[in-house]
């Protein structure tokens, strides 16, 4: 797959991730807009569904990149040029058919700003930009109208939820409230990597704070004892202590995560791997759901396998520099 890129020259801006970040983008970008297409005439033609897309950590609404240009097999001098990308927040507005309403979600001051500034690059389109912390701001979102209703069903909105976190911040309590909407697509960039050097090799040289952060990661403290085993160590005195000592690797983490959103979820797709040039794995991108219906169901696995069929392999692709 080839990345195409914005014919524009920045100086500074919202710089992050790599040639994976994009396969991540082109990816949910590409679900975007199946999703949209599949849903413009669900549940009835004459009064199809109202389409959010909700970006929990939407930065800036763009990002630079660096790109070597020149050198000797070009005859000119090698240069970096640093290059303007569209991030999720300018995919979503970009996807056709469109979205009905947006929001953007950021934390970050300096990011927001940047981000809010979409409304006026956009100015027909439903935007709504939050600055705030991303949990409590979807929280908010969706125990509030249209997805709170007296009858108990929203029967006139779906979503789609992008999860993107900044390390470790999305909580179980968050997914698990988008799951009893019954009506939200979650794409979730689970951090594989992070979680998995949290997992220190031994139990007790996770801090409290570590652990806190990954019961809040898992929704269970039964990590400590279904991902480490007790085993009994000799000093060199032969006196005995109980140590705790990690029992699985990258891969069964994965797993691990995996059956633990399938509690709350009863759609949770096959992970698309994202690796660096170091073909270290990075994160693991999952398509989660809990629909209504088998026919919601059976749309949203055809939508995720086309994805993962036309971008997995991308996903594990070495880049150059």
């Amino acid at each position: 797959m080839e990345v195409e890129y914005e014919a524009c020259t920045v100086l500074s801006g919202h710089q992050f991730g790599g040639a994976w970040t994009e396969v991540k983008l082109e990816a949910i970008a590409a679900y975007f807009g199946y999703y949209n297409n599949v849903l413009r005439t669900q549940p009835r033609q004459d009064q199809p569904f109202r389409r959010w897309y909700v970006d929990a950590f939407a930065g800036s609404g763009s990002r630079t990149a660096d790109i070597a240009n020149g050198g000797l097999l070009e005859g000119r001098p090698f240069e970096v040029e640093q290059i303007e990308l569209a991030g999720s927040a300018r995919k979503a507005l970009q996807v056709n058919p469109q979205f009905d309403e947006l929001v953007f979600i950021e934390g970050h001051r300096g990011r927001f700003n940047d981000l809010a500034k979409l409304k006026s690059d956009y100015p027909f389109r439903s935007i709504d930009c939050r600055h705030g912390e991303a949990n409590e701001e979807l929280t908010r979102l969706f125990t509030s109208r249209p997805w709170v209703t007296s009858s108990g069903k929203n029967w006139t909105d779906r979503a789609v939820v992008f999860l993107d976190p900044y390390g470790m911040n999305v909580e179980w309590k968050t997914l698990k409230m988008l799951a009893a909407t019954r009506a939200v697509d979650v794409w979730y960039l689970f951090p594989l990597e992070g979680v998995t050097r949290q997992l220190a090799h031994k139990l007790n040289r996770i801090d409290s704070n570590k652990q806190l952060k990954l019961d809040q990661i898992f929704g269970t403290d039964a990590w400590r004892t279904e991902l480490y085993e007790t085993h009994v160590e000799r000093d060199l005195f032969d006196a005995q202590t109980t140590q705790a000592g990690r029992a699985v690797d990258k891969k069964q983490i994965e797993q691990y995560a995996i059956n633990r959103l399938r509690t709350i979820f009863s759609y949770v797709s096959p992970p698309m791997p994202l690796v660096n040039n170091s073909e270290r794995q990075l994160f693991s991108l999952l398509c989660l759901a809990n629909p209504a219906t088998e026919k919601a169901e059976m749309l949203i696995n055809r939508g995720v396998n086309w994805v993962i069929k036309n971008y997995g392999q991308a996903s594990r692709r070495k880049f150059a520099p």
